[in-house]
């Protein structure tokens, strides 16, 4: 009899409990809408429309473009090398060969673009679309691989279809995404053109198998099938950045405009030609003499002292939020030190890698790699009988460019300490640069100007002091 009363009680002293909060809403800080009720349906609803936004913003504000930019080109670079895995050196020879074959060129649209040119235009639209669609087309004559980079409005992500989990009922797509029962990724479902193509196809979007498509993207939500730009959160701030310094130029031009005011204060003074208002000019090193009963007065100049500091402010969140370090995409390198530059360098850098790894080697690179070795084994170039017992024999890693060191001297000496010590491994080393730890003692290997023995010098670099320390 008691169990209805001391249930509402609890009720009572959780919704108390948890209204105690100032996030919870009761306060006037927070608006009603600042809140994401349904994650995945709202990401869903807005992607398209914030991707638009951002593409406007990519080509007319310089903010915004700058920052683009260093991402593609931190990213990308010159595209990565390959280190096949493979124990026996001849495979990985011949796999060396088929990848730069394909490497030369790999688009669907014939040569002139490489593998890395390829690449920045998915980090682009990985940036401003969230997610980017290759599709891997095999070419039926040459069994070769080609790579065809769709827009991602050409999967229509109006096609949502719910699932009761029935049998024999239709699947389960949302957002062009189609799931099968357990959840795993079986088709998408894309138009044949871009939608937004001079002459774009009317025919329905139809089903890619998933084996086919490779879909670059982060998923923010657990469950969520399509991607949000990383910019969509710094993309309104950008915005209110370039109206600013609209205004702000505006302000200037008004400002270096001398402007003056002469006033007949009586209203008796009669008009000539030297009091007409029509006939009477300001001129640089000109005095006038105005009649009696006249007054000037100048228009205020409203203080512009700070706007500088506030727009420097909005730009440094900008960059913050998208994670660039402000000074490279503003090109102002004045206000940093060296320790200040190097630390956000450091952690750029562990952005982009992260990138790298978890997206566009994850869920891109690996995949066009196993497809180039299986068409080399199918088409029969490529013996491999080991292929389905130790398919670990076949996978590869990718090496990015290497970032340039600040002090190269430095960096030298302690590169040198770390092998000595035996911290690190040269192999590590030449990797970090983008480069095959086996290309390199093979050129080394083949050069008739390399040294026998590098130690005694190694040593010497590493005993060098600096030149600044020196002129200290």
């Amino acid at each position: 009899m008691n169990i209805l009363p001391r249930t509402a009680r609890a009720l009572r002293a959780f919704t108390r409990a948890f209204s105690g909060y100032d996030i919870a809403g009761n306060s006037t800080r927070w608006p009603s809408q600042y809140v994401l009720n349904a994650p995945i349906s709202q990401q869903l609803a807005a992607s398209r429309l914030a991707a638009r936004k951002i593409a406007h913003q990519v080509e007319n504000n310089s903010l915004i473009a700058s920052i683009v930019q260093h991402l593609v080109t931190a990213i990308v670079a010159d595209g990565p090398t390959v280190r096949p895995s493979h124990p026996d050196p001849e495979v990985n020879a011949q796999l060396h060969r088929a990848w730069n074959a394909f490497y030369s060129n790999c688009t669907v649209e014939g040569a002139g673009m490489n593998l890395g040119g390829f690449l920045s235009r998915v980090a682009r639209g990985f940036l401003i679309d969230g997610e980017a669609f290759v599709k891997m087309i095999v070419d039926s004559q040459t069994m070769t691989l080609r790579l065809q980079l769709l827009s991602a409005e050409q999967i229509d992500s109006s096609k949502t279809v719910p699932s009761l989990g029935l049998t024999g009922d239709a699947p389960l797509i949302v957002a062009g995404v189609q799931f099968d029962d357990a959840g795993k990724i079986t088709h998408y479902w894309a138009f044949s053109s871009p939608p937004d193509s001079p002459w774009a196809s009317i025919e329905p979007a139809a089903p890619i198998s998933a084996l086919d498509i490779c879909h670059v993207f982060e998923p923010r939500f657990p469950g969520v099938p399509r991607g949000m730009s990383p910019l969509a959160p710094v993309a309104p701030l950008a915005l209110q950045l370039d109206e600013a310094i609209d205004a702000a130029i505006v302000k200037l031009k008004t400002t270096s405009l001398f402007a003056a005011i002469i006033r007949d204060i009586d209203g008796n003074v009669p008009l000539d030609a030297t009091t007409d208002p029509a006939s009477l000019q300001l001129e640089p090193g000109a005095t006038l003499r105005l009649p009696p009963g006249t007054d000037v007065t100048f228009p205020p100049v409203a203080e512009m002292s700070t706007v500088s500091e506030v727009m420097s402010y909005i730009a440094r969140q900008v960059c913050a939020g998208a994670g660039v370090p402000p000074f490279m995409a503003t090109g102002d390198f004045g206000a940093i030190n060296y320790s200040a530059g190097k630390l956000g360098l450091a952690t750029f850098q562990r952005r982009v890698k992260a990138l790298q790894q978890n997206n566009i080697v994850a869920q891109l690179l690996s995949r066009i790699w196993d497809r180039v070795v299986l068409l080399e084994i199918l088409s029969g170039r490529l013996r491999a009988p080991d292929y389905e017992s130790n398919p670990e024999n076949y996978c590869a890693e990718f090496l990015f460019a290497g970032w340039p060191a600040i002090d190269e001297l430095k960096a030298a000496k302690a590169n040198t300490l770390m092998v000595a010590a035996k911290l690190r491994s040269r192999q590590e080393i030449i990797s970090e640069g983008g480069r095959d730890p086996a290309d390199v003692d093979r050129e080394i290997e083949n050069d008739p100007f390399a040294a026998d023995d590098l130690s005694a010098s190694a040593d010497n670099i590493a005993n060098q002091p600096d030149q600044e320390n020196e002129n200290a």
